[in-house]
């Protein structure tokens, strides 16, 4: 028997995890899926990732989209479940994702609900996407339930092309600049350091610091791989801990320019997900834990989960938002009418439509906007390495004389 470490979900979404002694991994999640747990992950103690899983191509949001889609129009056009998940597996390229739709086309088959079969995949189906089709299953309305995600991931997807497209203008002048300083560092600030080492003047602090830098990366330049190595590695660790996960999410909301844009961004993604939800039928506390469960930024989703803490003691959602410091004050105010004139799920997604707007303007923009700091760091750059070069020159007959 082998020790298997397993990261599980329960039927509330809760996370769970442990230790289980089975002969595979199969055997181990089939136990868990009996004790009413959906494995997130199963591993053996001090298991360590194959090549085929670190070869395996990742998962994209387009993927899940796209299969949402051909979801969507089959359940539509009044296919039946088994020869609709049968197509999706068949037509399914990623490896991963195929074994994944192949094992809930057998669950569901043999008459587990749709929604728990895929609850026990969360690598590619998230709690928002069981979750709803939980409702879209309960209420009957898995068509409609279907349509609201397909447009929900859809656009979240255009929102992260449209981030990726944006910030490569600054992505490759920022590459551009260390490429030059490197070249810098490595081929002409070691000909001006032979030069003045013939003379005893002192040389400025500017030249000093790129002469200091030139020699770390010419003759030490496996040490400055294994720091460089070393602080990456530290920082993607540092941001696994609660601390880091409070310091990233706390920057995401306040890094200028990206901070105003990813607060847009949260908010729409708020007013959509508890429009959705709302809409198809979920019980408005239950929506709230759901959407928190579904937000990568920790403070935000903290906020979230005060709202649905204070409305489980009686209090109304607008009410707890004003106590609350991520939802804008379009954000409170809309919510307020919306659960006055009894319709929230309108409301709130009409504003999550006009931040979409809004976050489409300043990705459009951002090029513009992330000028200021761009120009910074190149007039700094540009500035450091003429100090350095040209104040000894200017200083040079000096420094002769002197000799």
């Amino acid at each position: 028997m082998t020790t298997f470490v397993y990261k599980a979900r329960d039927r509330t979404g809760g996370l769970i995890s442990g230790t289980l002694e089975g002969p595979s991994v199969t055997v181990v999640k089939e136990a868990l899926a009996s004790q009413g747990l959906f494995p997130v992950s199963v591993q053996p103690r001090g298991f360590d990732m194959s090549i085929q899983q670190l070869l395996q191509r990742k998962i994209k949001t387009r993927d899940i989209v796209n299969l949402t889609r051909q979801f969507e129009v089959m359940f539509a056009a009044g296919s039946p479940m088994d020869r609709i998940l049968a197509t999706l597996t068949r037509q399914t390229k990623h490896e991963g994702l195929k074994d994944a739709l192949s094992k809930i086309h057998k669950d569901v088959s043999s008459g587990m609900r749709l929604s728990d079969a895929f609850a026990k995949h969360p690598k590619y189906f998230g709690h928002l996407y069981t979750s709803m089709l939980a409702v879209g299953e309960i209420g009957g309305v898995l068509d409609r339930t279907l349509k609201g995600m397909t447009g929900i991931l859809g656009k979240e997807d255009r929102i992260k092309s449209k981030v990726k497209s944006a910030t490569l203008y600054p992505k490759i002048v920022i590459f551009a600049l260390v490429v030059v300083a490197t070249l810098m560092l490595i081929f002409v600030i070691p000909v001006f350091n032979d030069f003045y080492a013939g003379y005893s003047a002192k040389l400025p602090v500017p030249t000093r610091i790129l002469i200091f830098a030139s020699n770390v990366v010419v003759g030490y330049w496996w040490l400055a791989a294994i720091v460089t190595g070393a602080l990456i590695w530290g920082w993607k660790k540092f941001k696994r801990t609660n601390r880091g996960k409070e310091f990233t999410s706390y920057l995401e909301f306040h890094f200028p320019v990206f901070g105003k844009l990813n607060l847009l961004a949260a908010n729409a993604r708020f007013g959509h997900l508890l429009g959705a939800l709302y809409k198809s039928g979920l019980p408005l506390s239950r929506s709230l834990e759901v959407v928190a469960d579904t937000i990568d930024n920790l403070r935000y989703a903290r906020d979230v989960k005060h709202l649905k803490e204070e409305l489980d003691k009686g209090r109304s959602l607008s009410v707890a938002m004003e106590e609350a410091k991520y939802f804008t004050p379009l954000m409170k105010e809309v919510t307020g009418v919306g659960e006055q004139t009894g319709k929230l799920d309108e409301m709130l997604e009409t504003t999550a439509i006009y931040y979409d707007e809004e976050v489409d303007d300043m990705l459009k923009n951002l090029t513009t906007l992330l000028e200021p700091l761009l120009l910074f760091g190149i007039f700094g750059m540009v500035g450091l390495l003429a100090l350095a070069v040209y104040m000894p020159v200017w200083n040079l007959s000096n420094i002769v004389n002197h000799q």
